[in-house]
């Protein structure tokens, strides 16, 4: 079954475990880490998923490693313009 991310605009577009694992790099956290997440995420989404509700699951699990990297991860938002 293939997922399709929601954006903002409600564009959609396919779901890409790749854009998640390289978003989790940027905090710090380690490839390994960044993949178990992704892999996570990958595996609770239905048939489609917004971009807030993966942001959500992706700062959640984030947390209960290591709270430096949620703070890391929204500060890379404000570069983007997204918070």
């Amino acid at each position: 079954m293939a997922t399709n991310v929601v954006k903002k605009s409600g564009e959609k577009e396919p779901f890409e475990h790749k854009k998640i694992v390289d978003s989790i790099l940027t905090t710090g956290a380690p490839p390994d880490v960044a993949a178990q997440i992704a892999d996570e995420v990958e595996e609770a989404v239905e048939e489609e998923v917004s971009t807030e509700q993966i942001r959500n699951m992706v700062l959640q699990k984030l947390g209960n490693i290591k709270q430096e990297w949620v703070d890391s991860w929204k500060e890379y938002e404000k570069t983007k313009g997204e918070e």
